[in-house]
């Protein structure tokens, strides 16, 4: 797993890294005092709404530190050495949306209120592969996309619309390394391995349309629906399958 000095060659890796280190921030630079216009019932559905998200970015420290061996094993030192500085983003989103809990005085739905979240992120790491991993990601990282865009919209002269707004700067660092590394990796894998992928999609789907359905009050109090996201999701993840060639690959393939 671990080499004394690996080559380090692969240049659009790294220069995600270098894009990674340069793009930290802290929740200094978040001026959490600006809740003003945000009414008690939205500040509550908020709350609701964050959960999965919340829930989300602890889970992504996860799945981080599981993949990392991985996909050292396979001797891929700099998509590692990413995976690396991608933990450090989750792990600060974790801590902005715990803090942002505290300046809005709201909680977080139970987790025995969403056991979607749960069975979401069993999935994504049931075959204990990388290359499944990373897919299931690229969809959690536009699944927090899609959040994170609406709040902004509905609420951009506050903390909530700031946060968000700084937050989807890391996301698409993220779809950036997913899109990499998945590239490289599409052409290595069998028509079967390409098909597991569009399953796993279509079985992530089927768990956030249950989701939808638990959180449809709070979204209503927002003007949204479950069903206006996941169109907006699926669109998104459609876009991508299409660009990494996915599902024409598969389609031949047959």
């Amino acid at each position: 797993m671990i080499h004394v000095d690996p080559a380090m060659t692969d240049e659009e890796f790294l220069r995600l890294f270098e894009k990674g280190i340069h793009g930290q921030w802290g929740s200094d630079q978040i001026d959490w005092g600006q809740i003003d216009g945000i009414s008690p019932e939205k500040k509550q559905a908020l709350g609701q709404l964050v959960t999965p998200v919340y829930l989300g970015e602890q889970t992504a420290m996860l799945g981080v530190s599981s993949v990392l061996p991985m996909i050292l094993t396979t001797g891929h030192a700099e998509p590692a050495l990413y995976l690396a500085s991608m933990g450090l983003d989750e792990a600060r989103h974790f801590r902005n949306l715990n803090h942002l809990y505290r300046v809005l005085e709201v909680e977080p739905l139970p987790s025995r209120r969403l056991p979607e979240m749960w069975r979401y992120h069993a999935r994504l790491l049931q075959k204990h592969d990388p290359v499944q991993w990373v897919f299931g990601i690229l969809i959690s990282d536009l699944f927090a996309k899609t959040f994170y865009g609406g709040f902004a919209a509905r609420f951009p002269d506050t903390v909530v619309g700031r946060l968000s707004r700084r937050t989807l700067q890391d996301e698409a660092r993220h779809q950036a390394f997913s899109d990499r590394y998945l590239n490289r990796m599409l052409p290595t894998m069998d028509a079967e391995a390409k098909k597991e992928l569009l399953v796993l999609r279509d079985d992530l789907f089927r768990i956030m349309e249950k989701l939808g359905g638990r959180l449809r009050g709070a979204m209503e109090v927002l003007e949204w629906s479950p069903e206006e996201f996941l169109t907006e999701l699926w669109d998104d993840t459609e876009r991508w399958v299409k660009r990494l060639g996915l599902v024409e690959r598969v389609e031949a393939a047959d």
